[in-house]
């Protein structure tokens, strides 16, 4: 057995036991590791076709592997594939998730792969206290999660984006920017399609702040631009931390039409001595203005009963560093015209007008 091939089978050993996170590779100024989280609940669902629905929720459950390698001169390249897994039925799309390489230096970042967008940072990871499932603020924030290439899922402004190219700043006193551009490989003979997405932040001591755009150029048919403005913000105090995000969106779906919509969230999390968390969540969206014809994802058309709001609570009890036991609750209710659905778990046959809500009790660990 030759030199590389017995290391590439002592890291495949090490994986296959489970090392939490700590898997190396000893090739020369190299390392790869192995990280991730499982996070399920039993849950309680009502509001669609099926009515009451007991369930057994998966929460975007993650298996990566991350590798590094020093070329010099402050200079280095990394690789990540993430993927999804369905911890409640065992499935997952290999590298369905933030996968990609990147060359690393003094001046910032080159990324290429799949990934969230820039805009997606503003607030879910910062602000929103529930991050993932169907307590998020995502919900309403963004009109929906979606990993979807251009022109798919084109109501979204909370995406996962494939062939996307990226640039990342270095921190500067606390001030970072992140830009993107996934082209229009999907281009048509009626349509090319493409998305360009940045964020501003700033994150020192107990504040964050932050500001995205996001385009979308012809994702609906020839000449459609479509938008996104999001601010987010959190400050500590002591054990609390107070969170809030703004957003508008703007679509034209075709040549003189447009639907827009604000939206908003107010958040806290509380810490209660050194095991328990409190997480409180109220998403409020807007009517929608304009005079397109039509409804675009959960926003309804103008001049209906387009508004929503979304309550979500929750308490998490820490067993360890890496173990958390945790309870929520959320509900969405709809304006009769609205049309907001569960995150990441949406419920089947939701009508319009229609107020889903979950309950449930999950353990979440990371490795």
């Amino acid at each position: 057995m030759s030199r590389r091939t017995s290391r590439l089978a002592a890291l495949f050993a090490v994986a296959m036991l489970g090392a939490s996170g700590a898997a190396f590779a000893q090739a020369e100024g190299s390392a790869v590791s192995i990280y991730g989280f499982l996070k399920v609940d039993a849950e309680i669902v009502s509001g669609g076709s099926k009515g009451s629905l007991k369930r057994l929720a998966n929460n975007l459950s993650v298996l990566g592997f991350r590798a590094r390698e020093d070329l010099g001169g402050g200079l280095s390249v990394w690789a990540q594939i993430e993927t999804n897994v369905r911890a409640d039925t065992g499935e997952g799309p290999w590298g369905g998730r933030n996968t990609g390489i990147g060359l690393k230096g003094s001046l910032g970042e080159l990324v290429l792969g799949q990934w969230e967008t820039p805009l997606r940072f503003v607030s879910i990871y910062a602000v929103d206290p529930f991050t993932a499932g169907i307590f998020a603020s995502n919900s309403l924030i963004g009109n929906g999660f979606a990993t979807a290439a251009n022109g798919a899922a084109a109501s979204s402004f909370d995406r996962r984006q494939p062939n996307l190219i990226q640039y990342w700043s270095p921190s500067i006193k606390g001030f970072s920017a992140r830009l993107a551009w996934a082209p229009s490989e999907e281009k048509t003979d009626r349509t090319a399609p493409e998305l360009f997405s940045g964020l501003l932040s700033y994150s020192q001591g107990p504040l964050y702040a932050a500001y995205g755009y996001e385009l979308h150029r012809e994702y609906f048919g020839p000449g459609s631009a479509d938008s996104a403005h999001r601010v987010g913000i959190a400050y500590s105090f002591g054990p609390t931390r107070l969170r809030g995000s703004w957003e508008r969106l703007r679509y034209e779906p075709a040549p003189g039409q447009h639907l827009s919509r604000n939206a908003w969230q107010l958040a806290l999390t509380h810490q209660l001595g050194v095991s328990g968390s409190l997480r409180a969540s109220y998403v409020r969206a807007g009517r929608s203005s304009g005079n397109a014809s039509s409804a675009i994802g959960g926003i309804a058309r103008a001049g209906s009963d387009s508004g929503a709001s979304q309550v979500s609570l929750g308490y998490g009890h820490t067993l360890s560093k890496r173990t958390e036991l945790w309870a929520a609750y959320t509900r969405i209710n709809n304006g009769a015209d609205a049309l907001y659905n569960l995150s990441a778990n949406s419920l089947a046959g939701l009508q319009a007008g229609q107020d889903p809500q979950g309950l449930g009790l999950g353990i979440t660990h990371r490795f």
